[in-house]
């Protein structure tokens, strides 16, 4: 008794759809993540120019004379890529004026999202 086996050659229609649509599913998400990629650079972007708004106010202060650095605060607003940057610095003067503390804070974005970043150093006399 001779059985012959017969091949099985080509694919079903069951598996042409389900291979079109995981293919569909992934073409559609290809915008989507670029969408959200790119939103991601801005945000990087943005905090990246707030931190050298800050590092940027605290070199100003280390290069003044140590008398001439203030207590207070003080604020400016800074437009730089389409948005606007608020920038506070605050000086405390620190153990009986042997130093002074500076804050630097750096706030930027849409009332209620909005985002900061704070840098702290201590001034000494030379």
């Amino acid at each position: 008794m001779l059985t012959t086996i017969k091949s099985k050659k080509g694919t079903s229609l069951v598996e042409v759809m389900v291979a079109v649509f995981v293919f569909a599913i992934v073409v559609l998400a290809c915008p989507f993540m670029f969408a959200f990629g790119r939103g991601e650079i801005k945000r990087q972007e943005s905090h990246r120019i707030a931190v050298e708004l800050a590092a940027q106010k605290l070199e100003e202060l280390r290069a003044c004379n140590y008398n001439d650095i203030e207590q207070g605060d003080s604020n400016s607003v800074l437009s730089l890529n389409d948005l606007s940057y608020s920038r506070t610095t605050g000086i405390v003067t620190e153990n009986g004026g042997l130093c002074k503390r500076a804050n630097v804070t750096v706030r930027w974005g849409p009332t209620g999202t909005e985002h900061s970043v704070i840098l702290t150093t201590i001034i000494a006399p030379e």
